[in-house]
């Protein structure tokens, strides 16, 4: 069922062609609460650190992307790729205390293992 509630979002998020986007004011959109819900949708722990599949976004979206969590959240980040050659943005072990401070208040009991907790 289509809500039309949700067009703003789909014409934010995906171009002409149906591809993911990440629109050039992310910085203004995404919240401590939107990137709980992208973490506990497509985040994994690894090592001491964490990452966060983007593999449907293009090079240059997945860098807007981890320059927002930079500037905005103050995150230290890069960008890895799997087997696969697709990208992850990491984030480093001693960013994950200030992620957790930002995120678990948005996160279920349940995805709690995603932040090591």
């Amino acid at each position: 069922m289509q809500l039309p509630c949700f067009n703003e979002y789909r014409e934010m998020f995906y171009d002409s062609n149906r591809k993911k986007i990440i629109p050039n004011n992310i910085i203004d959109l995404l919240t401590p609460r939107g990137l709980a819900f992208r973490i506990m949708d497509d985040g994994s722990r690894q090592g001491n650190g964490l990452h966060i599949s983007v593999y449907g976004f293009t090079n240059s979206d997945v860098d807007k992307l981890m320059f927002t969590l930079q500037e905005k959240f103050n995150l230290k980040c890069s960008i890895h790729y799997n087997r696969d050659n697709k990208p992850r943005i990491y984030i480093f072990k001693e960013s994950m205390d200030t992620l957790i401070s930002l995120v678990k208040p948005y996160f279920i009991k349940e995805m709690l293992y995603k932040l090591g907790l």
